[in-house]
């Protein structure tokens, strides 16, 4: 029998755990297979610890890591130079800028500034990862109130049609704000 679909409900006392091994397994899995394009859709987002290397588990993935906690930018730059283009929707806000900047000047660091894409949007209220062979949506941004905090909902699914609809869905953000 095969799953297609998990919802994790999350509050202060369940399921931060939970989401951070499934947002590991997400991101980790991304990292060995070939894909195109990855959508992070996020209201807020910011720098948050997405894989823990303090026991080096992950050295051979990226042996520049090093024994540390691995946080967003670290994950979406190992994206990059692994050819991926990355597109990160989020809100023009005070907030977010301090991780957008460093995101792009660690993407221009190492020449990749070309595959990345931020699209801001004045109302977003969606959020979303959306991998080649996965996605999660649900109410969490990807701050550390979302992972830690805040009781959240969300939904993994790899359903091909489910990740197809999303891409399609996604692409349209690709469309000026009017």
């Amino acid at each position: 029998m095969s799953y297609a679909y998990r919802r994790i409900f999350k509050s202060q006392l369940t399921g931060s755990s939970v989401i951070r091994e499934l947002l590991q397994s997400m991101f980790l899995s991304e990292m060995l297979r070939v894909g195109d394009c990855v959508w992070i859709v996020s209201p807020w987002i910011s720098n948050v610890v997405l894989l823990d290397n303090r026991s080096g588990n992950f050295d051979s993935l990226n042996p520049e890591w090093g024994r540390r906690e691995v946080r967003m930018s670290d994950a979406l730059l190992a994206l990059l130079t692994r050819g991926r283009q990355i597109v990160l929707v989020t809100r023009r806000d005070s907030s977010n800028i301090k991780f957008l900047t460093d995101l792009r000047e660690l993407a221009d660091q190492y020449m990749l500034l070309d595959q990345l894409q931020v699209i801001p949007r004045n109302n977003l209220h969606t959020k979303g990862i959306l991998f080649a062979q996965s996605l999660l949506l649900g109410s969490m941004n990807l701050t550390f109130n979302g992972l830690e905090i805040n009781d959240e909902w969300v939904e993994f699914s790899t359903d091909p049609e489910d990740l197809a609809r999303t891409r399609l869905e996604f692409e349209s953000y690709r469309t000026p704000e009017q």
